[in-house]
């Protein structure tokens, strides 16, 4: 975990009358597969302070495409688990889940158990994601990222943020203005920086993930050409001047100005939510890449869309996980 995000919760938990050196957290563990996986990390989202982690697991035989999903419960909450555990016994009902697994931390134990399995990872032709705390020395040609997501999503491993690298990779063109919506760790926005976009606005619901991007544009020398804010995105008020050069943010955060790619690697009722708004900023030849979809949410989601009058003209998938690219629906395909 970053420095600034330890320094934060523990300023937050000091507030709370609570020691920080003596913080112990809960771990709730469970293995699940595509939707499944979706929906345990929306309902455990519900009880945690901070968002899940999906951590991918080696495919079997049995199970190709399983991630773990992991959430951490401050140890003074720990009477909402048996509401996580009742919860989840009822989502059994819907999709197969097996038991979860349930420990207990130290701040120091806890600081280590999301940093496992996150490994050195190598996406599309020219893309690798470093975590922080490793050592590698990248190729000459290869974009390095360098990452520590401490609690916010976008670590590379999840097929939906490697959906959205490689459609990154195939369709960002030099000086692109970019918008990355849900930015969780910034890997997203980051990533648009360094393959060439000339700017990036890139918003997240969550304070603590804004706080944790902002540190990793730092790490990673892009922070003056990715500008960061606590939003959602919502339809603008009055009309964009779509020839604006590079989209600003006004006093009340608004955006203004439109975007030539704009990205959401988010919750798939999120995406249908956002559908007009995300009409409403995207230039007349821009590319929209949307992802965290799965295979039996993509037809509500390509409807949205399709009201909203977007064109979805490249479908991507890896295991159960869908990412839609398209553009406005008078537009033509991005080259």
């Amino acid at each position: 975990m970053s420095e600034l995000t330890v320094n934060v919760a523990d300023r937050r938990r000091a507030k709370n009358g609570h020691d920080p050196s003596q913080t112990e957290w809960i771990e709730i563990s469970i293995e699940a597969d595509g939707e499944a996986a979706e929906a345990v990390s929306a309902l455990l989202n519900e009880y945690v302070p901070s968002a899940t982690i999906l951590e991918e697991l080696l495919p079997n035989d049995s199970h190709p495409h399983v991630v773990k999903v992991k959430a951490f419960l401050p140890a003074e909450r720990e009477t909402a688990l048996p509401r996580i555990e009742e919860a989840l016994w009822h989502l059994g009902q819907i999709y197969p889940l097996p038991r979860p697994s349930v420990r207990r931390l130290s701040d120091a134990d806890w600081t280590e158990a999301w940093k496992a399995g996150y490994t050195v990872q190598h996406i599309g032709q020219r893309m690798v994601i470093k975590p922080s705390w490793q050592s590698y020395a990248a190729p000459p040609g290869k974009v390095l990222i360098e990452l520590d997501p401490g609690l916010a999503f976008g670590t590379g491993l999840h097929p939906s943020t490697r959906l959205c690298l490689l459609a990154l990779e195939d369709h960002l063109r030099p000086g692109a203005r970019v918008l990355d919506v849900g930015t969780g760790s910034g890997i997203l926005a980051i990533a648009a920086a360094k393959l060439g976009a000339g700017s990036v606005v890139a918003i997240d619901i969550d304070s603590t993930a804004v706080r944790v991007a902002r540190e990793n544009t730092i790490r990673n020398g892009v922070e003056k050409s990715v500008s960061l804010l606590t939003a959602a995105l919502c339809a603008p008020a009055s009309s964009i001047t779509s020839h604006q050069s590079i989209p600003t943010l006004d006093s009340l955060g608004q955006i203004n100005g439109v975007f030539d790619v704009l990205l959401m690697n988010i919750l798939a009722s999120i995406i249908m939510q956002s559908a007009r708004a995300l009409a409403a900023y995207l230039a007349p030849d821009g590319l929209f890449v949307v992802s965290g979809i799965t295979e039996s949410q993509e037809c509500m989601v390509g409807k949205a869309l399709s009201d909203a009058g977007l064109t979805v003209f490249d479908r991507r998938a890896q295991g159960d996980w869908v990412a839609l690219l398209g553009r406005l629906s008078n537009g033509a395909p991005p080259a």
